[in-house]
């Protein structure tokens, strides 16, 4: 006698194929795009938060202007700067001022000359623009530090720069005594002017 297979045995053999079929399918086709949806998801959520990011920075912008404006407004204003608006003036103001200063100290000419003075181009342009004056002097030692020290306490700001000295000692004609000692003096004297410049203008 043959015995007949469970009918329903053969259900859940078949609803087994079924399910790992399924479970195939999805793996070799739904997960790919399953996984790609995320990684889309997330950098959808990125770059959410860098445009939240970037739109924060962007609504600050007009508050930082005011402060640009306010900062260089205030700068505008500055005693630092000198008062005139021009190379050629501001060279004026700046001779005026060092013989001004070296006259404070001397009793005598002869005891700190202003051999010359020639304002220069600047050729490494800053923030500002400024004003360069090449300097010769022949002066005492203890005259020359007084005006040094009157130069970086002045106001407007005067800076001194390549400074370079050389000795030189001279004998009185009658007694052939040493006289006060001399120094011949070069330097780069300049100030600023209150006149930003231009991107263009630097480039020159």
């Amino acid at each position: 006698m043959q015995l007949l297979p469970d009918p329903d045995k053969g259900k859940w053999y078949a609803l087994g194929l079924l399910l790992l079929l399924l479970l195939a399918i999805y793996f070799l086709v739904f997960q790919g795009f399953v996984e790609r949806h995320r990684a889309l998801n997330e950098q959808l959520a990125e770059a959410t938060a860098a445009r939240q990011k970037y739109a924060a920075l962007a609504a600050g912008i007009p508050e930082l202007k005011k402060r640009l404006r306010a900062v260089r407004q205030q700068a505008g204003q500055s005693d630092h700067f000198l008062k005139a608006d021009s190379a050629n003036l501001a060279a004026a103001e700046l001779i005026r001022t060092l013989k001004e200063i070296v006259s404070q100290h001397v009793t005598q000419a002869q005891d700190c000359l202003i051999l010359s003075n020639q304002l220069t181009r600047d050729r490494e342009p800053e923030q500002f623009e400024r004003v360069i004056l090449k300097v010769r002097l022949r002066c005492r030692y203890d005259i020359l530090v007084q005006v040094l020290n009157d130069l970086e306490q002045h106001q407007p700001d005067l800076f001194v720069d390549e400074l370079r000295i050389e000795q030189r000692y001279t004998r009185s004609a009658r007694r052939n005594k040493p006289q006060p000692r001399m120094l011949e003096v070069r330097f780069d004297l300049y100030a600023y002017l209150n006149k930003p410049v231009k991107k263009n203008d630097a480039k020159k």
